[in-house]
């Protein structure tokens, strides 16, 4: 048979160590394993320990007399993993907890068979064998019974049973392992290792690893993985196709402690070996696709900075060491240059730096000779050529006293160094340029970048205002550029404007050398902290709308780095090899790598089962219960991840909370919560799972049960109750204002109408008093008028009197008829007005009821005397018992008045006053046989009471009297008619309006 060995990984590899000071139980690690879910396992003597890649989760709080636990058996693929303890106690391990399993027939530690007790072998960590013990091993089609002599199989499903005479033990250790299912028994004796599959030998091989007695096997059946351990060396052992095939895994140094060991695990999919040792804790040593390069026999720093290609798989340095991934391949002595400037000419030599001077080694000489190059008093920066000439950035110390640098863009007349065609000034020292297309060239400077026409010579700035110190300029496969910076990070340019790039997680990319880009349109940038890897495609996609999302994969000394500090600075600060290799210049070593076999780790699971409340572990299933006495939750989201724990981007919110944006994760993964109120919130976690952008999401519900009083139905009970309550209120006190309304409403009308009455009667006062004080006004007026001619007249006739003293008895006649007929109507008028100032001063609202026959008896007394003098006779016909409200005073004045004007113009004749009643008016006739008025006197009184306010009064030609009249009639709300006799006289018909008591 062949016996194979093939080389896995090279031996660039990184070593973690946990034990009892950062996260074991404890120090013996005696199994590892893997489940369904993704978490590495570990038992240990006290307790059983689940890793994720960042936090050891410790269970050891069983109800059991002891938490030491052995090795691991079952099923990874069912989700059925068991462990034992001391006394026969049982582990389950199941959907990522653990919980104690009572032993049933298709899970024993111990069984008995034919009156024998055989202990279950699933793994080569135990014991060493006793003849006393027997074993058994389970398999998928049958049970393989193992004792001293002999090892049987029985098929679960046929009764014919195969027996093999073999020494299954050799010095107390069982030398069987099985791998899928096949058994293979080591036979030292003849240096075999036999193959059998369901109870028959079908194969044997000569493996001289196997059968050594210096080789230790480390067999899982659970991970169906075998480890040999020769010496130094680990080696893996696959069963392939019918033959076992040894790959060499690691040569173990001195760094990896190799003694003790005990368990190993093998994580094909992250290129993780986890080493358990029974004293020494858990050894975790991570394989790397990244190579560091330097020279080890150095005692000098292999700080590098600017390199060139030298071939396919190696690059030279300033200094003239030739470096591949596996170290320093050859020296070429190049003395005296700087590190950060080199570069080929067109026909390969090498172009370097020296202090104010530069130097050529030529290749026709194997760059052994060099030769100077008539720069003096400067140095470059950077230079290329095209198929015509020279292309250099030159600085140049500014003056003496001024600290700092200058530059200039220098172009050569040809391909040489020897004569400048042009100049292009920079104020501040040049550090990288690249020529934007055939009549433009862009240059960066410690303050900004810069485009200069080769045909004008104008340089425009395309920073403005913006300071940037331009690393580096490159141009992508698809013709874009992209300026790194220091402290800035980087920018595409988009015509002649500047797109700043969003920045990673840890701001890291703001210090980025240079990019490198892939045959997979990847960019790879090297920081002053750790190497960058992220798509094109995204950027520009940024770059389009501000708002897409930039992912960056993060690689870090666990990646195979001696630091996370890359160099820039140097006119070139990577380099892409022919063999497709990538090369990156590093505070220690060179870091060489292939960008199309680095593998990027994402997580693919993600879990949210568990949670801290106040500090006390709950598990759930998509639903979280938090009683709102709670002070603090923290979420806790499981991420099986053993890669950098930088990559995992996870990020959350909570719905209906300050909480429901979008938020970063911490490396804890811890989701916060505390205050909430109660009610039903939807969590949401999504996290990265490629490096396009692919997101998975998870949901959960968060319920915080409400306190008694805030349930539906208390607060339903409640307000149904203060309901009825405020029915019942608003009833009792409806029907108590309803009474009381009754009450009031009969005030309130009586009130009212009171107030209404009183509205009314001022309101009838008032119309009546403006009315009252127009017709003052204008009978004032016109008595004042009136009043004058007398008054003047007397006091003409007293002047002439004075004047002329001799009088003839005539004259003197008429000149005092004149006075007395003044006097008498002056006398006249300021009677009338007597009278009408004492209607007013003893006018009163008090209404009293009298005899108007006995008030019309006074009057006639008081006209007797006269009447009797003209002959005239007075006959009041009156209702001796009529009686009226009127106002007395007014009713008497307006008789006086009429009972005067009738004695005045009667002689020899009567005066006759009788009632009637008309619609409940007081009807009173005053009929005179006297001369009777002439019809135009009639007329004039007449329009007069009609339009009493507005017409105009003529007391000079008609007299007061019955002016007077009418205006005490109006002020009773009375009339007039007057009317002549047919035979003789005047007929006065008083149309009284009765008030009614009230």
């Amino acid at each position: 048979m062949i016996f194979i060995f093939f080389k896995v990984y090279s031996q660039r590899y990184n070593i973690q160590l946990y034990n009892t000071d950062n996260g074991l139980p404890q120090n013996s690690v005696k199994d590892i394993i893997k489940d369904k879910y993704g978490f590495i396992w570990l038992t240990t003597e006290n307790g059983i320990v689940r890793y994720d890649g960042i936090n050891f989760l410790v269970y050891k709080n069983f109800p059991l007399n002891s938490q030491r636990f052995t090795y691991f058996y079952g099923s990874s693929e069912k989700d059925s993993i068991f462990t034992n303890g001391d006394y026969g106690n049982t582990i389950l391990l199941h959907e990522k907890k653990t919980a104690i399993f009572k032993n049933n027939q298709s899970n024993q530690n111990f069984i008995s068979y034919n009156h024998n007790d055989y202990l279950l072998y699933g793994s080569n960590y135990n014991y060493g064998a006793s003849p006393d013990i027997n074993y058994y091993m389970k398999l998928k089609k049958g049970m393989y019974y193992i004792k001293e002599n002999s090892l049987l199989y029985r098929p679960y499903l046929a009764k014919k049973k195969e027996n093999l005479a073999i020494k299954a033990f050799y010095k107390n250790i069982i030398r069987i392992f099985a791998i899928d299912e096949s058994i293979f028994y080591l036979d030292f004796k003849n240096h075999q290792v036999n193959q059998i599959e369901k109870g028959k030998m079908v194969n044997n091989q000569n493996i001289p690893l196997l059968t050594d007695i210096k080789s230790k096997i480390f067999w899982s059946q659970i991970n169906n993985q075998v480890f040999i351990l020769n010496e130094n060396t680990l080696y893996t052992c696959h069963n392939k196709n019918g033959q076992l095939k040894i790959g060499k895994l690691i040569e173990m140094n001195n760094d990896i402690n190799k003694d003790n060991l005990c368990s190993i695990y093998y994580d094909e999919f992250y290129k993780k070996l986890y080493l358990g040792s029974s004293t020494e804790g858990l050894q975790i040593i991570s394989f790397s696709e990244f190579m560091t390069s330097k020279n080890y026999e150095s005692k000098s720093p292999s700080v590098f900075y600017s390199t060139l290609p030298y071939d396919n798989s190696s690059v030279i340095t300033p200094v003239g060491e030739i470096y591949n991934r596996n170290g320093l391949v050859k020296k070429l002595h190049f003395k005296d240059v700087i590190s950060f400037f080199m570069g080929y000419d067109e026909n390969a030599n090498i172009i370097l730096r020296k202090e104010g001077d530069a130097i050529m080694y030529q290749k026709e000489n194997f760059y052994t000779r060099s030769t100077s190059i008539p720069i003096k008093d400067f140095f470059l920066a950077d230079f290329f050529f095209d198929e015509t000439r020279y292309y250099a950035l030159i600085v140049k110390p500014k003056k003496k006293g001024t600290k700092g640098y200058y530059g200039m863009l220098a172009v050569y007349k040809g391909k040489s160094f020897s004569s400048i065609d042009k100049k292009i000034i920079f104020s501040d020292e040049p550090t990288k340029f690249i020529r934007l297309d055939q009549n433009n060239i862009l240059v960066g400077t410690i303050k900004g970048l810069y485009k200069v026409s080769l045909k004008t010579n104008k340089v425009y700035n395309l920073t403005l205002k913006k300071d940037i110190s331009v690393r580096s300029i490159i141009q992508s496969r698809n013709g874009n550029f992209w300026i790194t910076t220091i402290g800035k990070g980087f920018y595409l340019l988009k015509g002649n404007r500047l797109i700043k790039m969003p920045y990673d997680t840890n701001g890291n990319i703001s210090s980025s050398h240079t990019i490198l880009e892939d045959r997979n349109g990847f960019f790879w940038i090297p920081t002053n902290n750790g190497l960058y890897k992220t798509s094109e495609t995204q950027l520009l996609k940024y770059a389009d709308d501000h708002k897409s999302k930039v992912n960056y994969y993060r690689y870090s000394k666990d990646s195979g780095f001696n630091t996370n500090e890359f160099n820039g600075g140097g006119n070139t600060s990577g380099n892409q090899l022919k063999n497709g290799e990538f090369v990156l210049p590093s505070l220690n070593g060179l870091v060489f790598f292939d960008p199309l076999k680095v593998k990027n780790y994402y997580p693919q699971n993600i879990y949210i089962e568990r949670a801290l409340i106040d500090n006390r572990e709950l598990y759930f299933k998509n639903t979280l219960y938090i009683n709102q006495e709670a002070d603090r939750t923290e979420v806790l989201i499981d991420v099986p991840y053993y890669a950098n724990p930088d990559n995992v981007i996870i990020e959350a919110k909570l719905n209906d909370t300050p909480q429901k944006k979008w938020q970063l994760i911490g490396k804890d993964r811890k989701f916060y919560i505390s205050n909430l109120g109660h009610g039903n919130y939807t969590f949401m976690v999504r996290m990265l799972v490629n490096d396009r952008g692919k997101y998975v999401y998870k949901k959960i519900n968060i319920i915080i049960p409400p306190y008694f009083y805030q349930t539906l139905w208390f607060k339903v009970i409640a307000v149904s109750t203060l309901l009825l309550i405020l029915n019942f209120l608003i009833r009792w006190r409806i029907s108590f204002l309803k009474k009381k309304n009754y009450e009031l409403e009969g005030i309130v009308n009586l009130r009212t109408k009171n107030l209404s009455d009183t509205v009314e009667k001022l309101e009838e006062t008032k119309i009546q008093l403006h009315n009252e004080i127009e017709q003052q006004k204008k009978l004032i007026g016109t008595i004042t008028h009136d009043i004058t001619t007398p008054i003047k007249f007397i006091a003409l006739t007293a002047k002439e009197v004075l004047e002329n003293k001799d009088f003839d008895q005539h004259r003197a006649e008429k000149i005092l008829t004149s006075i007395y007929k003044s006097s008498d109507q002056l006398y006249n008028f300021t009677m009338t007005l007597k009278e009408y100032a004492d209607i007013y001063s003893h006018r009163s609202d008090t209404i009293e009821s009298y005899s108007l026959y006995h008030l019309i008896e006074e009057k006639i007394i008081l006209f007797n005397p006269i009447a009797d003098n003209h002959n005239t006779a007075i006959i009041n016909n009156t209702d001796p018992y009529l009686s009226t409200n009127i106002s007395k005073n007014i009713l008497a004045v307006i008789l006086h008045n009429l009972l005067d004007n009738s004695v005045k113009y009667t002689k020899s004749g009567t005066i006759t006053i009788h009632n009637t009643t008309e619609n409940e008016n007081t009807i009173l006739w005053i009929t005179d046989t006297g001369i009777g008025m002439d019809e135009q006197k009639i007329e004039y009184y007449t329009r007069l009471q009609d339009n009493i306010e507005n017409e105009k009064l003529l007391l000079q030609k008609y007299g007061m009297g019955l002016h007077l009249v009418l205006q005490l009639l109006q002020m009773i709300e009375s009339k007039i008619v007057f009317k002549k006799s047919a035979v003789q006289g005047t007929s006065f018909k008083l149309i009284l309006k009765n008030k009614k008591n009230e």
